[in-house]
């Protein structure tokens, strides 16, 4: 009986192919869906998606593919080690434009008159990047020339850049700053939080069948600060851990389990660990230093003797004012020629406080407004990046993946409900 018979599983809940059926929506993973999702349905012109290696970006990739393949035409560069016109070559064999022994300028002719006709048709004309950061800077400023095929009123090419944080830091240089202008709409991709990782296991296992296959809720902890909330190391590590509970013929992945699979990944990600704990473990014994030299200098004699003999001065002091007579104040308030001469004063009234309005703001470049509390609820509208929403009272919901809601009143008749991830409250 091999593992996944074993555990009742109907494939590999942890394999680290981008498959799209495993996509989970985390706070910043669901952004960036919406944002390139606006991009295209909006026309802009770039969107840049950044993230560290592991992070989801070549399966969120999928995803976005999965639903624009059919009502648009894409062309997709995986290899963007390319000279310009090496890339300009690719891209136009991609969208099935095939020209034989022709200059530069009839290939950039060529794509403008395809990039006309397809908007014509309703159809939107997507080049995407993945591993952006290794475009050469020519190429970059190939790709901004490229962007100025446009008509006066919408862009005819819409451009996604997928790559690693390094990318940003290259656009800020001085010789891409135009291309850097451009770019509309910017999402950094972030590890999952200590109450996502949790909910992602769970999600993959889900999604595999989960069958007889339980997780001790006490390893959770241990995988998130293993991996530090990378997707790709929580599903080496929960591989590990599941087949070391398998060859012990256990249902249950325990915290030992988990322990075990530490142990065998890589060196590199091995090194990591020690680094925390390194850090870990240098502020705590700083922090016991710092103690124990307040204890020893409040225990030293020659501070004993100066606090003996502040003791002393303080008591000097105190005696002597205590023999001096105190004058009385002197009062400069003029008594009020309107006030009563008699009975107890006229106690101002409390001013009642202001109602308090409570909102939320959109922080993501766009945001669904659904009807029910649930990702996959129906969509009401779309509110848009510091878009102020008034909500209907204190009330939020929690669904079934954990993830919160705000209750909205989206007119006088009707109420909607957005994510928490995706606004700021406000009051």
């Amino acid at each position: 009986m091999d593992l996944l018979e074993f555990y009742g599983l109907k494939e590999d809940p942890f394999k680290l192919t981008p498959d799209p059926l495993y996509f989970y929506p985390s706070g910043s993973h669901n952004e960036a869906l919406l944002s390139l999702n606006y991009v295209i349905e909006q026309k802009e012109g770039f969107c840049l998606i950044t993230g560290e290696p592991g992070t989801g970006k070549t399966t969120l990739l999928n995803v976005l593919l999965g639903r624009w393949r059919d009502n648009a035409e894409i062309a997709l560069i995986l290899t963007p080690r390319l000279s310009p016109e090496e890339f300009l070559i690719s891209v136009l064999e991609d969208l099935n434009l095939k020209l034989k022994d022709k200059t530069k300028n009839d290939m950039l002719k060529a794509f403008r008159d395809f990039l006309i006709e397809k908007s014509l048709g309703g159809r939107r004309v997507l080049i995407i990047v993945d591993e952006a950061q290794d475009l050469p800077d020519e190429t970059l400023e190939e790709l901004r020339l490229l962007s100025n095929l446009e008509t006066t009123k919408e862009k005819l090419l819409q451009i996604i850049l997928i790559g690693q944080p390094e990318l940003e830091k290259r656009l800020r240089a001085d010789n891409l700053k135009q291309l850097n202008q451009r770019i509309t709409i910017r999402v950094r991709l972030s590890p999952l939080t200590i109450t996502e990782t949790p909910d992602y296991i769970n999600y993959r296992l889900v999604k595999a069948g989960k069958g007889f296959l339980r997780l001790d809720e006490k390893s959770m902890k241990p995988i998130h600060n293993f991996s530090k909330g990378i997707p790709r190391i929580i599903n080496l590590l929960s591989s590990r851990a599941l087949m070391s509970a398998y060859l012990e013929g256990s249902n249950l992945v325990t915290l030992r389990h988990v322990h075990y699979a530490m142990s065998h990944l890589s060196d590199s990600t091995i090194d990591n660990r020690k680094r925390l704990y390194k850090i870990i473990y240098g502020f705590t014994a700083i922090i016991l230093l710092t103690i124990v030299g307040v204890v020893v200098y409040n225990y030293l004699p020659i501070h004993r003797d100066q606090q003996s003999a502040l003791k002393q001065v303080q008591g000097r002091n105190q005696t002597q004012t205590q023999t001096q007579t105190p004058e009385p104040p002197v009062s400069n308030i003029e008594p009020s020629s309107t006030a009563p001469l008699t009975g107890s004063p006229v106690k101002q009234q409390p001013t009642p406080p202001s109602p308090v309005l409570r909102y939320v703001v959109v922080k993501t470049s766009a945001a669904n407004i659904r009807a029910e509390p649930r990702i996959d609820a129906d969509k009401i509208r779309l509110a848009y990046k510091g878009e102020r929403l008034a909500r209907s009272g204190d009330y939020k919901s929690i669904d079934a993946t954990g993830r919160k809601w705000y209750k909205l009143m989206v007119d006088k008749d009707r109420v909607g409900w957005i994510a928490d991830s995706v606004v700021i409250l406000k009051e």
